[in-house]
């Protein structure tokens, strides 16, 4: 003991000093399609243990943006904890073209393991098309933390989680279970399979979706013609009720019980794994799913979006309180954010007098396909007619046999797209390559190009134009303000709080963690962390 004063005084009259005790559990939160300005335009509404936590005695990032392009789930999941780009961790969307194979891939997709939980030939995904380490990674790498992933997505369970969790659970719609991988594990735990036991979807089918404030609190008409309807329903207005259907539980993915349903699992999975109870950090990785499939159906100006943004807080609020009766909220670090925001219909847009278009993209392809042939002669120049988050894929075959070279052929679709008038900017495989796509949307389409996986050309179509042919719904993908531009907040004594209109990447998340952890940031992370959220450096 007298040694131990000896130390101890030493170490205070040299200018050193002990580190402070890490937190039990850190909560990673990545919310789905959640808006910066939702946060803003809501407030009021918001109870003071949800958002309101974490906005009012926490460090609110409101400058914060995507600094790559296509702002999609699976990017966005995998730049959340990874503080890389899709040119580095190599997500560069929902899925892409993989030239080996011949065909679509899932960005999770892996024909490898099989499900397990899950019915003969589903459930095949893990995070092996991720390049590099995230911060779980390291979390495990220095401290042995447990790590669990959960979420309504495949991706977006494991893309957070890491390469080597405790676990990563994920809502099968079919059976309305959690199921994970082989990737994992042979068989889900106990308290997964006591979970699945209780069928709690089952509960929510059926069930009406009544607004949950008044409706003169609400900031938008209850009805628009590019709204869709719920399956089953006539219109879109209040009040909904989730369809039964015999083929499954997807009926809850666009309603606010989605969520509530990930928020008790989430709550099921801290005790079930202990998480929080030792003496190292532990991380639980929450990805909700409800506003983006709420907001694809109505849009970001409807009463449905302003409604489970509401219930999302409420939600919060008690898995907040949940995690303080079991662990302590002194003890947790929560940092909570959006894999990207989303579009206006583009009906909306052009009836606020800005321009907007459904930009209808196997249309687009054939059109392009045709002028290609005018052009170079019959042939398959382009070896998908899908836009891949605005990636074409070119045939080089067909071209070395008509003895064209790529630039020529990029050239001709570029000009091609452009006089379309539909397009903001082309840029070429050689462009990003070599650091020729210049300026703010060049340095975007850069930062989301990985060589290996992108294609010969990104098309950025313009402001307020949005993939899809019917006359409803909103979408995300662009490099504008309202897809990348969303809330970013830590809450935890390591952090000081207040409003930080700093600039802000998606990418500097992680090294401000990792700095208010005394944590080496992982692999290929290439932001930096905002040194005056610290309350010690």
């Amino acid at each position: 003991m007298r040694i131990l004063a000896i130390i101890l005084f030493c170490s205070s009259i040299s200018g050193f000093s002990i580190q402070a005790a890490q937190p039990k559990l850190i909560v990673a939160i990545l919310i789905d399609q959640l808006r910066y300005d939702y946060l803003e335009r809501f407030s009021e509404q918001f109870t003071t243990n949800g958002f309101r936590l974490l906005m009012d005695h926490g460090a609110f990032m409101t400058f914060a943006h995507y600094n790559y392009v296509p702002t999609v789930t699976g990017p966005g999941h995998a730049s959340f904890l990874s503080g890389a780009t899709p040119m580095m961790h190599g997500i560069i969307g929902n899925d892409w073209f993989d030239r080996a194979r011949g065909k679509d891939i899932g960005c999770v997709e892996d024909q490898s393991v099989d499900g397990v939980g899950a019915g003969p030939g589903q459930g095949r995904s893990s995070p092996r098309n991720f390049i590099g380490a995230n911060f779980a990674d390291e979390l495990r790498l220095r401290f042995g933390s447990k790590v669990v992933g959960i979420s309504m997505k495949d991706r977006g369970a494991i893309l957070p989680a890491g390469k080597k969790p405790t676990g990563a659970f994920w809502f099968q719609y079919k059976s309305g279970n959690f199921i994970t991988s082989t990737y994992y594990m042979e068989q889900l735990p106990a308290w997964v399979q006591e979970f699945n036991k209780r069928k709690r979807a089952a509960d929510f089918m059926g069930k009406t979706w009544e607004r949950l404030v008044d409706a003169k609190y609400y900031l938008n008409p209850d009805t628009a013609p590019w709204e869709e309807n719920l399956k089953g329903e006539k219109t879109p207005t209040f009040n909904h009720v989730v369809a039964e259907s015999k083929d499954g539980y997807d009926n809850i993915a666009p309603t606010p019980f989605a969520n509530q349903l990930l928020a008790e699992f989430a709550e099921a999975s801290i005790d079930g794994e202990k998480l929080g109870q030792g003496d190292r950090p532990d991380l639980l990785c929450v990805s909700l799913s409800s506003v983006d499939a709420v907001g694809h159906r109505f849009g970001p100006y409807s009463q449905e979006v302003q409604d489970v943004v509401l219930r999302l807080d409420r939600q919060l609020g008690e898995l907040f309180s949940y995690i303080d009766d079991r662990i302590g909220l002194p003890n947790v670090l929560i940092t909570l954010t959006a894999d990207h925001g989303v579009a206006p219909a583009p009906e909306y847009a052009k009836e606020e007098g800005l321009e907007g278009q459904r930009l209808n993209e196997s249309e687009f392809i054939a059109e392009l396909k045709e002028h290609l042939s005018e052009e170079f002669g019959p042939g398959k120049y382009i070896l998908s007619a899908k836009l891949f988050s605005g990636n074409v894929f070119l045939n080089y075959r067909v071209l070395d046999k008509k003895h064209l070279t790529v630039s020529e052929v990029t050239t001709a679709v570029r000009e091609f797209a452009l006089g379309s008038g539909k397009f903001q900017a082309c840029y070429s495989r050689e462009q990003i390559l070599d650091g020729r796509a210049t300026g703010p949307l060049g340095q975007l389409v850069t930062n989301g190009y990985n060589a290996e996986r992108g294609g010969d050309l990104v098309l950025l179509a313009k402001p307020y134009f949005i993939p899809g042919t019917g006359k409803t719904g909103a979408t995300h993908g662009s490099p504008y303000s309202y897809d990348t531009h969303v809330p970013v907040l830590f809450y935890g004594t390591p952090f000081a709080s207040g409003r930080f209109a700093d600039e802000f990447a998606i990418t500097d998340i992680v090294p401000t963690l990792c700095a208010a952890l005394h944590l080496n940031e992982p692999a290929m992370c290439m932001g930096k962390p905002l040194v005056k959220l610290l309350v010690t450096p």
